[in-house]
């Protein structure tokens, strides 16, 4: 492929002054009235954007009426209630004034603003959430509204990724997606291209209007056979070559250049559909893994622990409340004090959590953060992944590659600030989940091949060329990267005995594919197509879109070797309503069946000898022969020869390979007796010498075609005496057409360069099996091709018995019976001598098998859903690595071929064995819920359309799998899968075209496309200075979104923009797929820390809940007050969670079995008491400190025996002032022990199962760091309460220091050992989850 250009749809005359080359290869001006102009359709885009944009509108994850949400609200209020009316009792009360009661009523306050607080940033997070995909149409709007009309000629393949249509616009045939076409548009299509939407013919030259009756819906193919009929109903009574009254054929527009096509005129925006389609199966993602986890703790935790911690500390306080006797006048007031405010403080720790959603969030935001920064950090490097340097490459389990990339912090919340300040449309991290859903991926579905996971451009792989005793050989080729180029070299051993067949195919591999003149030969690797007409007038094979030079060049031909030919004329033949249409069409492969002549004059050869080399469709190709070569001589291509070659090409079409047919025919005409211009053959134009040669279209007419009819006995028999090559005994004779068959070869020049390479070629043997003789099409029959020969205008101006002549084959009478060159070459395409084949093969990506195999270790299922066949697609999946055998292998297709393999009840043998599976997308849940698993164990499924892959990927989803799906960014039927999969990626299916932020950040310009593109419009400028806005540290131009800003727009990332609305991540077509794989680890790293983070605070709030209910136990005041709870929960504890985030990268991550998202935490009694075992010594830790310094430091010292009764009868306000600083004190040192125990604990949940002595926790510095840092604030809070009190702390007794800093020695063993009961409990159920991901009973297995 071409360097792409670029021209500007502004105008016709803009275009041509640009010079662009897709005004050369696409069209010319047409005639006003036809097609729309780039501002129209913009407009009509824009109409269809804002009318549907409203209608996409998910809902929120965080839902603010749930239950829990409630409950944790309603205990908050109470908690804050309780505490100000204790608070304003005291105040009121206490004389002089209690700064006990101000600080109640202070904490009171803050729990209400925390109220508030949280509440604001929970619906504003699900207000950005819920307007997330509004904001990223919207950026699509403004950058379609400033898009100057830039269209890059990309020549845009026929793949089945890539869904483009060739449009008149601005009087100019464009290449546009599908998503850019606009009511009104006129769009030329090919025999075997599916409408883009509802289209109807051409009915009108002037104000296009269509056929009423005749039309196309979405998805419908244009067939001849409708077109036949539709034609003999349009123009009733008109001959079939009468254009004028054809208007939907191009030539009777002016558009001769696009002949072979069909006009049809939109009658439906495609765009408006699509966003129809994403309003409907687009919805939210469900619940994380994580979420569902945290959300089953919190609903324990609020609906049990939570009432019964509050209703065990109510009961405990109205039971010391009553002991007292509340007739006492001094101790009435006791109520206040020991029913509000001691129940309260032991409730305070859960009222402190309702900050915690926005903990939640930013750590969201952060892990997200990393995951999209790693992403577009691992797609600008260049460098190769490569495995560790202790890793053996054939151990099976070993880890996956990965790249050495740094990823700096300050991106990472440069991003994250970004995405807090506004909607994140451009990876949609809120909706999606996004690094959540990357933790937890299970199931990675490829919904594409073409440029996805394989190369978007077929690779030749054998070469198939005659042998003598009707026999033929079978050569394997290879491909050797040398830096940009690729050389291709065949691999057998002794392969050079076969280059007399070799040669005329090479030289035709040489020549016939106009991506290079003479001499001039492409080496660019990952764009190398041919560049000729044949995408113009129809539908062409991938095979026919390949270049085949560097095929002549392993068989030996050099550049000095093409440049003694001249390319004269390229013949473009397509033959819609021949019967190898049909026939190909019932194969699989839809489009006119076609093939390529090029005809050349070789150096200082006579000007009429000429020779034609052509490549194309093999049953097309055949079926225009009469001979073979099998490298001595020229051989009858007989009914047997062709049934050999005939069962050759269908048994490789079954195995998914691309075929290519050649063949030869020399040329003798009478140079002085051309009269049409651009043959070079008269002496004038031989000396000008024009290096260009001119394509010319030519259709073969179903009058040219013999059917069954025509070829009866008497045809059969007089075949035998006159028609040429018949035998070999027959080629002297003289008769019609009967020519001496060495002069055939003798004209053909095939001098090849003398270094062809000996060196590299592999012994591999040729397949010379003959099966049994099959039935062959009726057209390919030696009978009806040699009827095809006598209906010719040549022969049939001959009388019987006349002979034709054997030197010339178009003297001047000859010449003079074709009217126009397009029926001379009709003839001169027949009678032609087959060379063999090339069969091509649709290569994996680099990197892809490998990516396969390694996310098996990882316990990622990698499935394939396959449009073709079953046998097909099993092909390519064993390409790629997949399993293939029994079992396999679903059709998702409600209906088997020709009803053949239909079975009532849903079930199918397969072509190949003998196994019951599913049949049909309707078949699959009754098979799970009665019979097996086997549809969710299996990796391949084939005839799916993009309905039942949707549906394929929500039942994966119903039965807790996290589905990512992978697909081609071009492809608009991908978006249906996109919107349903929790995770969808985006991959350019080509290269070099631009890739584009939504809204942000210059995009990648085209090469050489700023110097033909004119001034931007107002409008564009305005789009410019939007896009000024960068974000810091980040670099738009290769990250992984797809969007719509850069220095130059064109309609295919417009295009890709609208198909990829759902993805949050984008693959360039250069990136390996590790890059996700690394993503996915990295993703896993952070979800596993956010969920030991989530334990820590967890656990903290436990444990400080029950050391006030301990406190209050013992008939002692709270441990811990509420300011120095929040200190605790808003500050401390969110901070060393925060550390967890920094924990080091395990190595054994990526082969952790993943956890489905269903059954979560059924092992709850295990888990309770594991928090219980661990948060009992920092709770008895932190009593006894403080209950130890309490004793110390009241007046008098009283034992820890009488404490009860010292403190137990009476409220604040009865203590003396030195009793209330004793008090403050012993909770000052509580809170000192309970920070250090909370920093030892955090050492040991930096992960679930590793002890201390496995991860050493100085290896995370953040946490190093983090933790000296809250323990220097804690430290430096309590030196301001005693600098401002008196409290008396060198009063505290020594063994109070020993229980708080030697507690680690009984706390951290307990941590350790909790951890390793627990990681037998985990071995075993990943052992158990290895042996159900691998063991597929049911499958490997006949019923």
């Amino acid at each position: 492929m071409p360097e792409p250009s670029v021209s500007t749809g502004s105008s016709s005359s803009d275009s041509e002054s640009a010079g662009s080359k897709a005004d050369v290869l696409l069209g010319v001006d047409g005639e006003p009235g036809l097609g729309l102009s780039t501002a129209a359709a913009k407009d009509g885009l824009l109409r269809v954007l804002n009318g549907g944009r409203a209608r996409i509108v998910l809902p929120p994850h965080f839902d603010v009426q749930s239950a829990l949400v409630r409950v944790v609200a309603a205990a908050t209020a109470a908690t804050a209630c309780a505490l100000a009316a204790s608070g304003a009792w005291l105040v009121a009360q206490g004389h002089p004034t209690q700064t006990r009661g101000i600080a109640a009523l202070a904490e009171a306050g803050l729990l209400a603003l925390a109220v508030a607080a949280a509440r604001w940033v929970v619906a504003r997070e699900s207000a950005l959430e819920a307007r997330e995909l509004d904001k990223r149409l919207r950026a699509v709007t403004r950058e379609l509204r400033g898009w100057s009309g830039a269209y890059a000629d990309l020549r845009t393949p026929q793949l089945p990724t890539v869904t483009a249509y060739t449009v008149l616009r601005d009087g100019v045939w464009r290449d546009v997606p599908t998503l850019l076409l606009v009511e009104g548009d006129l769009v030329a299509l090919a025999y075997g291209e599916a409408a883009p939407c509802l289209v109807a013919l051409c009915a009108a030259l002037g104000p296009t209007a269509g056929h009423a009756e005749h039309r196309l819906a979405r998805g419908q193919r244009l067939v001849p056979a409708t077109m036949s009929e539709w034609g003999a109903a349009a123009s009733p009574g008109h001959s079939s070559a009468a254009l004028d009254h054809r208007p939907w054929d191009p030539r009777a527009a002016g558009h001769a250049q696009m002949a072979g096509r069909v006009l049809f005129v939109v009658l439906a925006t495609p765009l408006a559909s699509h966003l129809d389609q994403i309003a409907l199966h687009h919805k939210r993602t469900e619940r994380s893994v994580l979420q569902n986890q945290i959300h089953i703790v919190t609903r324990l935790l609020v609906l049990r622990v939570l009432p019964a911690l509050a209703a065990a500390a109510l009961a405990i306080n109205i039971v010391i409340y009553g002991v007292v006797d509340v007739g006492q006048t001094p101790h009435r007031r006791m109520g206040v004090e020991a029913i509000l405010a001691k129940t309260a403080y032991v409730v305070f720790p859960f009222a402190c959590t309702v900050l915690w959603p926005v903990f939640w969030i930013l750590a969201r935001m952060f892990s997200s953060a990393s995951a999209v920064v790693l992403f577009d950090t691992l797609q600008r490097s260049k460098t190769d992944y490569e495995d560790m340097e202790d890793i053996d490459e054939f151990d099976v389990d070993a880890l996956p590659p990965t790249k050495d990339v740094r990823v700096e912090i300050g991106s990472i919340l440069s991003h994250m600030r970004w995405v807090w300040s506004t909607h994140d449309h451009r990876n949609l991290s809120r909706s999606s989940n996004l690094s959540e859903t990357l933790g937890t991926i299970t199931v990675i579905c490829s919904i594409d091949k073409e440029g996805t996971i394989a190369e978007p451009f077929c690779t030749p792989e054998q070469i198939v060329v005659p042998e003598k005793d009707d026999d033929y050989a079978v050569l394997d080729l290879a491909e050797q990267q040398m830096g940009a180029a690729g050389k291709a070299f065949i691999i057998d051993e002794g392969w050079e005995r076969y280059l007399p067949s070799l040669r005329p195919m090479g030289l035709d591999c040489g020549l016939n594919t106009a991506a290079h003149g003479a001499g001039r030969v492409r080496t660019d690797s990952t764009t190398h197509r041919r560049h000729n007409g044949m995408q113009r007038h129809g539908r062409a094979l991938p095979s026919q879109d390949t270049c085949l030079c560097r095929i002549g060049q392993g068989i030996g031909f050099a550049p000095d070797d093409l440049a003694r030919y001249r390319l004269l004329k390229e013949v473009d033949v397509f033959a819609p309503f021949h019967q190898a249409t049909e026939s190909h069409a019932r194969l699989g492969e839809f489009g006119a069946a076609s093939f390529t002549s090029a005809i050349v004059r070789p150096a200082r050869a006579p000007a009429g000898q000429l020779q034609m080399l052509t490549d194309g469709n093999v049953e097309l190709v055949l079926g225009m022969c009469l001979d073979y070569f099998d490298g001595a001589e020229i051989r009858p291509l007989d009914d047997q020869t062709m049934a050999m070659y005939y069962s050759l090409y269908l048994n490789a079409l079954q195995q998914d390979l691309q075929c290519l047919a050649f063949s030869y025919r020399p040329l003798a005409v009478d140079a002085r007796c051309i009269q049409w211009a651009g043959w070079g053959l008269a002496e004038s134009e031989a000396e000008a010498g024009a290096d260009e040669s001119s394509g010319v279209y030519v259709d073969l007419r179903l009058d040219t075609v013999i059917t069954s009819a025509a070829t009866t006995n008497s045809d059969a028999e007089s075949s035998s005496e006159g028609s040429p090559g018949s035998s070999s005994e027959s080629s002297s004779e003289s008769g019609p057409g009967s020519r001496p068959q060495n002069n055939r070869l003798s004209r053909v020049s095939t001098s090849t360069s003398t270094s062809t390479s000996t060196n590299t070629s592999k012994s591999t043997g040729s397949d010379a099996d003959q099966g049994p003789l099959i039935a062959i099409p009726e057209h390919l029959t030696e009978a009806a091709r040699h009827a095809l020969l006598r209906s010719k205008p040549k022969f049939a101006r001959l009388q019987p018995g006349e002979a034709a002549d054997d030197v010339v084959d178009y003297d001047s009478e000859a010449l003079t019976l074709f009217p126009t060159e397009e029926e001379f070459l009709r003839d001169a395409v027949t009678e032609q001598i087959f060379l063999g084949m090339v069969t091509f093969a649709y290569e994996p990506k680099t990197d892809v098998c490998d990516f396969i195999e390694d996310l098996d270790i990882a316990g990622i299922r990698f499935v394939y859903f396959s449009r073709t066949k079953g046998r097909q697609s099993k092909s390519f999946a064993e390409r790629l690595g997949l399993e293939t055998d029994w079992n396999t292998c679903i059709l998702l297709s409600s209906e088997a071929a020709g009803g053949a393999h239909a079975a009532d009840d849903g079930y199918v043998e397969d072509h190949d064995i003998k196994a019951r599976l599913p049949r049909g997308i309707e078949n699959i849940r009754p098979h799970l819920e009665e019979v097996d698993d086997i549809p969710l164990q299996i990796s391949l499924f084939a005839e799916c359309t993009p309905e039942a892959t949707r549906e394929m990927i929500q039942i994966f989803q119903e039965n807790g799998d996290v589905a990512c799906c992978i697909g081609s960014a071009l492809q608009d039927g991908n978006t249906q899968a996109f919107a349903v999969a929790d995770l969808a990626v985006g991959v350019e299916p080509i290269p070099h075209f631009n890739r584009i932020v939504y809204g942000f950040g210059q995009g990648a310009a085209l090469p050489h496309a700023a110097a033909a593109a004119p001034a931007a419009p107002a409008a564009a400028a305005a789009a410019a200075a939007l896009r000024s806005a960068v974000i810091s540290g980040h670099d738009a131009a290769n990250d992984g979104s797809i969007s719509t800003s850069g220095a130059l727009v064109t309609q295919y990332a417009l295009g890709a923009a609208l198909t990829c609305i759902p993805c949050p991540l984008f693959l360039q077509h250069d990136t390996s797929l590790y890059t996700l794989m690394q993503v996915i680890s990295e993703a896993r790293r952070l979800l596993g820390s956010m969920q030991q983070a989530a334990l820590l605070m967890a656990l903290a709030c436990l444990a400080l809940a029950a050391v006030n209910l301990v406190a209050a136990a013992c008939l002692l005041p709270p441990a811990l007050p509420g300011f120095m709870l929040l200190w605790v929960l808003w500050a401390v504890v969110p901070a060393l969670a925060a550390t967890m985030l920094f924990v080091p990268r395990d190595e054994s991550i990526m082969s952790t079995m993943p956890l489905k998202n269903h059954s979560h935490l059924v092992d709850m009694p295990r888990f309770a008491v594991y928090a219980v075992v661990r948060m009992l010594p920092p709770v008895v830790l932190t009593v006894a400190v403080y209950a130890t310094a309490l004793a110390a430091l009241l007046p008098g010292a009283p034992p820890l025996g009488r404490l009860a009764a010292e403190l137990g009868r009476a409220d604040w306000l009865a203590l003396r002032p030195d009793q209330q600083w004793a008090v403050l004190g012993a909770q000052t040192c509580a809170m000192v022990a309970f920070v250090f125990h909370c920093v030892c604990v955090s050492a040991t949940v930096m992960h679930r199962t590793r002890t201390l002595v496995e991860l050493v926790p100085l290896r995370n510095t953040v946490w190093a760091a983090g933790s000296a840092l809250c323990l220097a604030l804690t430290l430096a809070f309590a030196a301001l309460l005693v600098a401002f009190g008196d409290l008396r702390i060198a009063r505290v007794p020594w063994h109070s220091y020993v229980v708080a800093f030697a507690g680690p020695l009984v706390l951290l063993p307990l941590q350790d050992a909790c951890k390793v009961h627990d990681r037998r409990r985990w071995t075993r159920l990943q052992k158990l989850a290895k042996l159900e991901f691998k063991t597929k009973l049911g499958l490997h297995s006949p019923l």
